[in-house]
């Protein structure tokens, strides 16, 4: 953990299965899995305010200096560009069987090994998969003194969840990270403004105020209580 100008930073690195959790997101919630794919700058700034307080107290900050996303292209080609938007690294990992066997697990496996030793001290791991496949991975990086973090969708083994120092809530990241564009939509909008009728004045209404004199008009004049000019 390095401190600068009074914050202490969390140097983290994020890995995102997107295959993984993209079907999941996908069989419960088209729309969440739809967000997800095509806006990851909104969900990448939710992960680095999230749980800052419980894991590391108050004054942290979280960088996630590395984001790597591992994507079969042939069927998810279009979601390529808002990732690299977003500053990830893509890497295509079609095919490599005839059963649909993607090369992403060796892939982010060997990537999380060379970020173990890499110049940067990467404080965090940030793991979106459910893949019981990282289990290994995930108890390598407790041995080096590393927090983990983990998202996933859906079922997930014990023996995972277990490994990783922290799983972020499914429901937490639907209903907070990936919440309808449309809900910023109506935000976005302006609150139309009613005409309220005149009221008739009634019998109790009270008069209207005496015409001041200008000499009256200038004493009042001047910075309301407790501001200065």
């Amino acid at each position: 953990m390095a401190r600068f100008t009074g914050f202490d930073e969390v140097f983290s690195a994020l890995y995102v299965d997107f295959d993984n959790i993209y079907t999941r997101f996908l069989e419960i919630d088209p729309e969440a899995a739809r967000a997800f794919g095509s806006v990851p700058y909104r969900w990448v700034r939710w992960i680095e305010n999230h749980a800052l307080r419980i894991l590391y107290g108050e004054g942290v900050r979280r960088r996630i200096l590395k984001r790597m996303c591992y994507l079969n292209p042939q069927r998810y080609q279009e979601y390529r560009n808002p990732f690299i938007r977003s500053a990830f690294q893509v890497v295509d990992c079609p095919p490599l069987t005839t059963r649909g066997k993607t090369s992403t697990d060796i892939h982010l496996v060997m990537d999380c090994m060379d970020d173990l030793s890499h110049s940067t001290h990467f404080d965090e791991f940030i793991i979106l998969s459910g893949d019981a496949d990282f289990t290994p991975l995930l108890i390598r990086l407790q041995e080096h003194a590393r927090r983990t973090l983990v998202l996933s969708v859906g079922y997930s083994s014990p023996a995972y969840t277990a490994a990783a120092s922290w799983r972020i809530r499914e429901d937490w990241f639907l209903q907070q990270a990936l919440r309808d564009e449309r809900a910023d939509e109506v935000d976005d909008q302006p609150i139309p403004v009613v005409p309220t009728p005149a009221i008739a004045r009634t019998a109790h209404a009270a008069p209207p105020a005496p015409e001041k004199s200008p000499e009256e008009e200038e004493e009042e004049e001047g910075p309301a209580p407790g501001n200065a000019w």
